[in-house]
């Protein structure tokens, strides 16, 4: 059984992407999500409407926050669409934020393993009965 072709209603749609009905329509209210047409009630989708979805989730993956992406996407270039040196930059500050973290994490490792090798060596006491005034 091969899968439906476009178009699709929200159900289908969901289920192409992984994305919940209720996260598709938050991101059609964002902004995030051309609007889709109508039949009668129904929302009808289309592949590029898959493809901004499959996005949005990728980018949420790496460590986007839908705010973010929303004003990537609301401030658009001269053809209508988000500027490729805007999303760079966003993507470049997403990883030297990473860099930073990785970097402090790295220093709090160091840390804890200088403290683990003192509490191995026996250098450290640690003797719970021993009250500050007692000593």
């Amino acid at each position: 059984m091969t899968a439906p072709s476009p178009p699709w209603r929200i159900g289908e749609l969901a289920r192409r992407t992984g994305a919940s009905p209720k996260a598709l329509r938050l991101y059609e209210a964002m902004g995030l999500l051309p609007k889709p047409r109508r039949q009668g009630s129904y929302r009808i989708y289309e592949r590029s409407h898959e493809k901004a979805v499959l996005l949005i989730r990728q980018a949420q993956r790496v460590g986007f926050k839908l705010q973010e992406l929303r004003a990537l996407v609301l401030a658009p270039g001269p053809a209508g669409q988000p500027e490729l040196d805007r999303l760079l930059a966003a993507v470049q500050g997403k990883r030297a934020a990473l860099a930073r973290e990785r970097q402090h994490l790295e220093e709090q490792d160091f840390q804890l393993a200088a403290c683990e090798a003192l509490l191995r060596s026996g250098q450290v006491a640690l003797d719970c009965d021993e009250s500050p005034e007692s000593a």
